[in-house]
């Protein structure tokens, strides 16, 4: 990722900073995807060397774990590690802290990162900010490949209005983006768990009554 590239640069590496600012010896924390998130990263790796001290990363992203390599913290994973606390950024964010995240393609680890973790710090500048969710992206929804024209069919049916495939994720899984015009969330309707239903579905970008703590600049 050339950081010279990223948009709202300024505002971003404020919220790295304060991220930096937590991280303590011994912890294990799980680094999210995107441009705050490899900033975020950066600030720490810088922390960590400065400070002598040691800690492990459970990334979510091949970007992000090159860069905790170039700052030599030790790669953990969730199988042998528990995370002490995750920080990821999200692509939207509405009031009740609900969330659009993956237009990077990384929904899925991002998702297991914090599910697993007691404390999540989500990272995001005054652009993520709506006031419903899907105003700008899409949903993302990561796909078992075969299985695309089936999940687009069923997505469909669930209320999209349009699904386009995107790429591939790092765990070689197909995107389909998928545009609601109403995402749900109530006592009767779950948006995001309706599509994780769905046979061939990995994970969706829906993140919907998480337990989350917005960070912004």
């Amino acid at each position: 990722m050339d950081v010279n590239q990223i948009t709202n640069k300024e505002q971003k590496e404020i919220l790295a900073k304060k991220i930096a600012e937590k991280v303590e010896n011994g912890q294990t924390i799980g680094f999210g995807s995107g441009s705050t998130s490899y900033l975020t990263a950066i600030e720490i790796g810088k922390k960590i060397k400065e400070k002598n001290i040691k800690i492990k990363a459970i990334p979510t992203s091949k970007d992000i774990e090159e860069i905790c390599k170039e700052y030599e913290i030790e790669i953990g994973n969730l199988v042998e590690d528990k995370i002490d606390w995750a920080f990821d950024g999200a692509d939207e964010v509405d009031p009740n802290n609900n969330m659009i995240k993956g237009m990077g393609k990384a929904m899925f680890k991002e998702k297991l990162n914090i599910l697993n973790s007691p404390k999540n710090y989500i990272l995001v500048d005054n652009t993520k900010f709506v006031e419903k969710l899907g105003e700008r992206h899409p949903v993302p929804v990561e796909v078992f490949p075969s299985a695309m024209n089936y999940v687009s069919d069923e997505l469909k049916k669930l209320g999209a209005v349009e699904t386009t495939f995107r790429g591939m994720t790092e765990n070689g899984n197909a995107i389909i983006d998928a545009k609601f015009e109403n995402i749900c969330y109530d006592s009767n309707i779950n948006l995001e768990k309706e599509i994780k239903k769905i046979s061939g579905v990995i994970e969706s970008g829906l993140f919907l009554g998480y337990n989350v703590e917005v960070i912004r600049d």
